[in-house]
């Protein structure tokens, strides 16, 4: 590895991560962080044994060591930033199931500034890095092509996107291949990377309250599970909106960053009950 590393265990693989990356950190301290997504992928991957993941944002690959140990589904990991790419490709060899797809999601024939990703603590965003004229560029690929490219993917039913800053974005211009897969969402609720954020995520969840999501997990930042959207309820959201911005400007020390959304059609309000019950029965254990 160009950089000092470290070893980090998630489910049953023991993956590297840049010295600097704060994943080992965050779950040391938090037990929660960054785990749920391992149990709802067991439960979609119950219902629908035959499908695959799709991993927008795969930074080194722990998510996708994440539902490998709880399901063994084909992953495709997409990520365009250098500093991970290194580290992905090793976690991959080692967790297996795994293609890469060495890109960002967005604009065909758009390409992203390298020296204009923010990065830091072991996440990257891009919000200010999309540019046409940069000297040392990653190639943007809609979801659309990349899944041209790689047909078996179009298989997915489970679609995570982690791209602080960047999510609601994709959730827009991927709304057409999102309603034709129609797979289990999973994505980050984060509206402080740009100044009309709040717009942006309210649009976005209105573009999927259009193409048939009905039934919404809502869990904080640290991985807790907070409570259920059970209807097209965009005050729910506005409300989400409001506890962000009031942790950041006026609560003195933010405690709630970010949320992560869980997203489900109306055909699997089975699997919303099926991981709502989980989190009810976790607490009580």
């Amino acid at each position: 590895m160009a950089e000092a590393y470290k070893e980090h265990q998630v489910g049953q693989f023991q993956i590297l991560l840049p010295a600097s990356h704060m994943l080992d950190q965050y779950q040391k301290t938090w037990w929660r962080y960054d785990t749920a997504l391992g149990y709802i992928a067991q439960a979609v991957f119950q219902k629908y044994p035959g499908a695959c993941a799709i991993d927008i944002g795969a930074n080194v690959g722990d998510t996708a060591a994440l539902i490998r140990s709880y399901a063994n589904v084909p992953v495709l990991c997409i990520e365009g930033n250098p500093e991970f790419i290194e580290y992905l490709e090793h976690n991959a060899s080692i967790i297996g199931g795994i293609e890469i797809d060495e890109c960002f999601v967005g604009d065909n024939n758009t390409t992203v500034d390298f020296e204009r990703i923010n990065s830091n603590g072991g996440t990257a965003t891009i919000v200010e890095a999309i540019s046409q004229e940069a000297m040392w560029f990653i190639e943007m690929k809609s979801l659309g092509m990349i899944l041209e490219n790689r047909p078996d993917f179009k298989q997915a039913k489970l679609l995570k996107i982690d791209t602080d800053g960047f999510d609601f974005t994709i959730l827009k211009k991927s709304a057409k291949i999102i309603s034709q897969l129609r797979p289990v969402l999973y994505f980050e609720y984060d509206t402080n990377f740009k100044p009309e954020g709040e717009v942006e995520a309210l649009e976005a969840i209105k573009t999927l309250f259009e193409i048939g999501y009905k039934y919404f997990l809502v869990y904080e930042n640290f991985g807790n599970y907070l409570f259920s959207i059970t209807a097209q309820d965009l005050d729910r959201f506005i409300d989400l909106n409001i506890c962000l911005a009031s942790n950041r400007k006026k609560s003195g020390t933010t405690v709630i960053f970010y949320f992560d959304i869980c997203a489900l059609t109306e055909e699997d309000f089975d699997l919303f009950e099926q991981i709502r019950q989980t989190e009810l029965s976790l607490v009580r254990s």
